[in-house]
């Protein structure tokens, strides 16, 4: 309950109360992480997941040509029907694709169902393999935000670190708000450590909502989004084009990169708790 004070020559005296009901539940988000090798952006994003005291943690990695990785929190393969992906909340895709020992149809086929009608969350964190290319010939392409660049699988490297810059909507947007408690109010986006490197897309697909634009490349359609999010069905879907999120960490340690997770896990999970 909300009381306020009365100010002298007030004349509206009976709206200074709000009284609202709310519910508090201790939830444990279940992740998934997919990748294909255990390239720095994996490492970090898992350590931080794994660390998270609100999120059960599992991962896979395919080792295209070798055993998949065994350890702490891992599975052997991916989930082979609806029962057994059904309890993930959150899954998280890295450089992975339609190829033999990585994913197949039925598979995309179950992933784009648990998030349109099971209310899920989805993350793709495309790589320099391309792997991502090929979601696009799958039930996935329904759920992507965005429309790769075919034409540069292998993504864009610039030899100067880019910037991200938020879009207007970005900069209101709960995801990006990356001040703490206490903290003065500044402009923590332009502050981050930039990327070397993006995936390059085409453009967004319609309902997208781009927070986040690279800095200098520009496509036919304006400067490249880099973070998109997408509410498709039931669930909810985003898109990091930027494999570097990890470097975030310079000069702060877990601070920001952490902090970036969390509400991401938390804001993709949130629709299958309402």
């Amino acid at each position: 309950e909300i009381i306020l004070g009365q100010v002298k020559g007030e004349i509206y005296k009976n709206n200074n109360t709000q009284r609202v009901n709310t519910r508090i539940e201790k939830k444990t988000i279940r992740a998934l992480i997919v990748d294909s090798f255990p390239r720095w952006e994996y490492r970090y994003l898992r350590n931080a997941l794994n660390r998270d005291p609100g999120v059960d943690l599992s991962c896979i990695l395919f080792h295209p040509g070798m055993n998949p990785s065994v350890g702490e929190n891992y599975i052997q393969e991916f989930p082979q029907d609806e029962a057994s992906l059904a309890p993930f909340d959150v899954i998280f895709l890295g450089d992975v694709g339609l190829k033999e020992n990585e994913l197949n149809l039925k598979q995309c086929k179950l992933l784009s169902d648990l998030i349109q009608y099971q209310a899920a969350g989805i993350i793709f964190l495309p790589g320099r393999r391309g792997g991502q290319q090929t979601l696009s010939e799958t039930s996935l392409s329904e759920v992507l935000p965005v429309i790769y660049d075919t034409e540069k699988p292998r993504g864009l490297g610039t030899r100067n670190p880019s910037p991200y810059t938020l879009t207007q909507r970005g900069r209101e947007h709960w995801l990006t708000k990356l001040r703490g408690t206490g903290e003065k109010n500044r402009e923590f986006w332009s502050k981050l450590p930039g990327f070397h490197w993006a995936a390059t897309i085409r453009k967004t697909k319609p309902g997208s909502e781009v927070l986040a634009v690279h800095s200098n490349y520009v496509t036919e359609w304006g400067k490249m989004p880099i973070l998109v999010i997408r509410q498709i069905g039931a669930g909810k879907s985003l898109y990091l084009g930027s494999d570097s999120a990890w470097r975030w960490r310079r000069g702060v340690e877990d601070k920001y990169h952490y902090r970036f997770w969390s509400q991401v896990v938390r804001w993709m999970a949130h629709g299958r708790y309402l």
